[in-house]
């Protein structure tokens, strides 16, 4: 009897990265038992890479298999069912599935190519759930009304903060709330380089210590120059404010010139030195700036390593915060699997953004 209640649900990932592989790997094991509890299993029928092919099999690909095979550098076509596919827009067109994992690398200053492969997902009447910042920080309203036209969800929930709730906290949270202004610690890539300097260590070391646990991105300088920081700042701002401040209108400054000195000093100053992100509603105009900030030791954005924190100032509920406690490919994989189960429940969508202006 339980089979017959269950359906398929069918999963393809753009993207196949750290993220895109942990993602397959716990989908054959918790995921699935998480899945099959709400009544689908899930199947892999399709996985899309930047340099190791393209494969769709409407059974289910091999998803461990597969991972084994981008880990060691080799082509995923031998997994390929079917006539061959050239590029991930005739992917999305092609690819046999119910819901897009849209995990493609950050794009700062465009969110391309991931906002057009959004946008392709939700035209040929698939949901997408994303944890690239880009599309959310570039065309949000846009994307959503167009889920919404669509019959469709854009779930997003692991663009800013890997897998701890923050579009999900202000919708579901803080009924009645506005949020006036925030500020956080928004990439763990750069606590993380800090903490280490901090202790001692050069910030080259501490930087390949982040690739080796991959939570830096592909191309490290996002996270060194406050790119990665200042688009996720961007994709909340807009969520919550219902503007489209882009990455070029905030005052910007990463942690490239930070010396072991800055961050001595600042530790005997009782704070630590952490690339904050801010964000200030006057009016109907935003403030924003990223950049490094003494911070005071036992505030929550002072956390250890690669810890992350971000607090909400609201007019009802005062100051509001969420803390992540070393992040790891681990809880974005868990973003993603959040906003796959929030497909399985039938709800009237958000406004589009779910905060507008007041």
């Amino acid at each position: 009897m339980r089979a017959a209640r269950e359906r398929r649900l069918r999963i393809a990932l753009l993207g196949f990265g750290h993220v895109g592989q942990r993602f397959a790997q716990l989908l054959d094991g918790p995921y699935r038992r998480v899945l099959r509890k709400r009544g689908v299993v899930p199947v892999l029928t399709g996985i899309a890479t930047a340099r190791h092919g393209i494969a769709i099999d409407a059974a289910g690909l091999p998803a461990a298999r597969c991972r084994t095979a981008a880990r060691a550098g080799t082509s995923l076509d031998r997994f390929h069912r079917g006539p061959a596919v050239r590029s991930s827009l005739e992917f999305i067109r092609k690819v046999p599935a119910d819901v897009l994992l849209e995990i493609t690398t950050l794009d700062p200053r465009r969110g391309q190519p991931a906002t057009s492969h959004v946008r392709a997902a939700l035209r040929r009447d698939l949901h997408v759930v994303t944890a690239n910042k880009g599309p959310v920080a570039f065309a949000l309203r846009d994307l959503l009304a167009l889920a919404r036209r669509r019959g469709l969800q854009f779930r997003h929930e692991g663009a800013v903060m890997d897998g701890t709730p923050v579009f999900n906290l202000v919708e579901r949270c803080l009924p009645g709330a506005e949020v006036r202004a925030f500020r956080g610690t928004l990439n763990s890539t750069t606590s993380l380089v800090l903490a280490r300097m901090e202790a001692g260590l050069a910030a080259s070391a501490a930087l390949r210590e982040a690739q080796a646990m991959g939570i830096a991105e592909a191309d490290p300088s996002l996270d060194l120059d406050g790119w990665d920081a200042t688009v996720k700042l961007c994709a909340l701002a807009n969520a919550l404010w219902g503007g489209a401040l882009r990455p070029s209108r905030v005052k910007r400054q990463g942690i490239r010139h930070v010396s072991a000195l800055d961050v001595r000093r600042a530790a005997r100053a009782g704070t630590r030195l952490r690339l904050v992100a801010r964000a200030e509603r006057r009016q109907r105009r935003v403030v924003a700036s990223v950049g490094p900030e003494r911070v005071p030791i036992g505030d929550p954005l002072a956390g250890d390593g690669r810890d992350s924190a971000l607090v909400f100032t609201t007019d009802l509920a005062g100051e509001v915060g969420v803390f992540e406690r070393g992040g790891t490919v681990d809880q974005t994989a868990y973003a993603l699997l959040v906003d796959v189960l929030a497909l399985l429940t039938p709800r009237p969508l958000p406004p589009s953004p779910f905060r507008g202006p007041r």
